[in-house]
């Protein structure tokens, strides 16, 4: 299901289903708390690229969950027509 998420990153025109927006953003979340920790564990010196790298992947992760969001509301929107 996170592949597919990935993969429709461009589809504005399908739909799907509110709980597999809840659950991919949960994993999302996930894997930038496990960014934040390895801020943690990684020497001084590198602090500055892991928030490169925590903020690079927040941008990314953006998009996927926008188209997620308009698929949702279509598939709210076509229950509602029938």
């Amino acid at each position: 299901m996170y592949l597919e998420y990935w993969k429709n990153i461009l589809n504005y025109k399908g739909v799907a289903k509110l709980s597999h927006l809840v659950i991919n953003i949960l994993i999302n979340i996930f894997i930038l708390f496990l960014i934040m920790i390895s801020g943690i564990f990684v020497p001084f010196k590198w602090e500055n690229i892991v928030v490169d790298i925590y903020y690079f992947i927040l941008c990314v992760m953006f998009l996927p969950t926008i188209s997620m969001i308009v698929r949702v509301i279509n598939n709210y929107r076509l229950k509602s027509k029938n």
